[in-house]
């Protein structure tokens, strides 16, 4: 839940296993209830869309891609939801996922059974960083929180960190920002695109080498 978004759910996951029989109160860093609590591993045997409906055009390209191993930079972990749906539908696949709250990833390991690899750092320092490491993904996802956005210089790390005809996919939850946002996309990226979910604005765009050439 968001305490500053009223209603708002940010993260769901459905726990393999039988459900608490008793009802807690108390702190979520409590040892008793974190124990009674604790996901053991994510089910996602009834998909996803009921969980995280605007993640459905996120991930369909890259489970449509599962017959390949693929490496996966998600911008944003929340319950870690996404993550672990991929490395549980695409086996073999790799995904980082970047946070800079580390209580977050605190949450996501305890409550959400999310048990991927993850960075504690803010989304435009990791892109950077990556950069320089001469990373590259197959995918990158951006699903970060409200009013954040991926702005020029996120777009030409991106750039070097995509392999050939590799996807970016940002979530905006903030629809306002959707027009300015796909022009910012298609400066940097081929085959772009828009889809709405909700409030939710996902755009989706692909590497090109001729783009790659011009920077």
């Amino acid at each position: 839940m968001d305490s500053t978004r009223p209603g708002f759910i940010q993260s769901r996951v459905r726990c393999a296993g039988p459900a608490p029989t008793m009802q807690f109160h108390g702190r979520c860093d409590d040892a008793t209830i974190r124990r009674a609590l604790q996901c053991e591993r994510p089910d996602f045997s009834k998909g996803l869309s009921d969980l995280l409906p605007y993640a459905k055009p996120m991930m369909g390209p890259l489970v449509f891609d599962c017959h390949k191993a693929q490496d996966v930079l998600v911008l944003g972990l929340g319950g870690g939801t996404m993550p672990s749906f991929l490395e549980t539908k695409c086996p073999g696949s790799h995904v980082l996922a970047v946070d800079n709250n580390e209580n977050v990833l605190k949450v996501a390991r305890n409550y959400f059974g999310f048990q991927g690899e993850a960075m504690i750092d803010d989304i435009h320092s990791a892109l950077s960083k990556l950069s320089r490491l001469d990373k590259s993904f197959d995918a990158i996802v951006t699903d970060v929180g409200h009013n954040i956005r991926l702005n020029q210089e996120d777009l030409h790390n991106v750039v070097h960190l995509l392999k050939p005809n590799g996807v970016l996919m940002e979530n905006l939850s903030t629809p306002s920002f959707a027009e300015e946002q796909v022009a910012l996309f298609k400066d940097f990226l081929g085959d772009v695109s828009e889809e709405v979910s909700g409030q939710n604005h996902i755009l989706l765009g692909r590497s090109s080498p001729s783009r790659l050439v011009k920077l």
